[in-house]
């Protein structure tokens, strides 16, 4: 453990905040990103598959302490939590506040913009539609609790999961950005659902 831990100061900023959910076959669990599970998210962010899928640039591996620093930074506006499927702890995921200005300039001053980040650490558990599921999961939470008035997402090109997670979940295509070359992706697409596109595929 670090000396940060031992002195009982913690790296994640937490919350209470459970949600529950799932699929057809499978049981998810969202539960309040802790310093418990530090060892977890050392353990993802080391393994280079993990990271071709979550990461833009190309990463082999982060330390923990860049690991510390990466959740305990977005942990600070973000509520960040701990996926389970069927009891299992399998990934973890996020509701930021928008944290770039070209991004929040296409929106009205005011507007409550997020972005939902994820990553599935646990590579048995992919293409069962977990990502699916807990990104609904989220979305609900996001308009029905938060008041939440646009989340604005993101994938690359070479990402076809991520883009059908969004695209299941109601998220419109909205911008294509080229991406400076050599670069893993050629584009990175931005996704969008509003509050009001939300309730209405509700209703339909």
């Amino acid at each position: 453990m670090t000396d940060i831990v031992e002195k009982n100061v913690s790296v994640i900023k937490s919350h209470d905040i459970t949600l529950y959910g799932g699929n057809r076959q499978y049981e998810v669990v969202l539960r309040p990103l802790t310093d418990e599970h530090l060892p977890a998210l050392y353990q993802w962010n080391a393994d280079p598959e993990v990271l071709y899928w979550t990461e833009g640039d190309d990463v082999k591996e982060y330390s923990p302490e860049t690991v510390r620093q990466i959740y305990g930074g977005v942990s600070q506006n973000a509520l960040c939590f701990a996926v389970e499927a069927d009891s299992e702890l399998i990934g973890e995921c996020w509701l930021q506040k928008m944290n770039l200005p070209k991004v929040l300039a296409m929106y009205p001053a005011g507007c409550d913009v997020r972005r939902i980040d994820m990553a599935i650490g646990e590579k048995y558990w992919w293409g069962k539609g977990i990502g699916t599921a807990f990104v609904g999961m989220l979305v609900r939470f996001a308009f029905e609790e938060q008041g939440v008035d646009v989340l604005h997402c993101f994938c690359e090109d070479y990402n076809i999961r991520s883009k059908r997670v969004w695209e299941k979940n109601g998220f419109r295509l909205v911008l294509t950005e080229d991406i400076p070359q050599p670069h893993k992706g050629k584009q990175q697409y931005h996704w969008r659902l509003t509050r009001d596109e939300f309730f209405q595929r509700r209703t339909e």
